[in-house]
């Protein structure tokens, strides 16, 4: 679930690993037409504060949204 990870770490500097993984992923999807899924709770707003504008702005074509109102039945179990 995207969101929830802890960053990385790589010779002391923080690395926001998701953000390099969402971007390598659309790369494959670009040169490749290799999809990806993900799940999330978080908005757009959030996604952009967490993994950068570059990322969110390419999220529009790697993912296709599907959103449930508030008011939906919570059907996991």
């Amino acid at each position: 679930m995207m969101g929830v990870e802890t960053t990385g770490r790589h010779f002391g500097k923080d690395c926001n690993v998701m953000g390099k993984v969402l971007l390598s992923r659309y790369d494959l999807f670009l040169k490749n037409n290799i999809t990806t899924q993900a799940t999330t709770n978080l908005n757009v707003q959030e996604l952009e504060e967490r993994y950068g504008n570059p990322v969110r702005s390419r999220l529009r074509q790697l993912f296709n949204l599907i959103a449930f109102k508030n008011t939906s039945i919570d059907k996991r179990r």
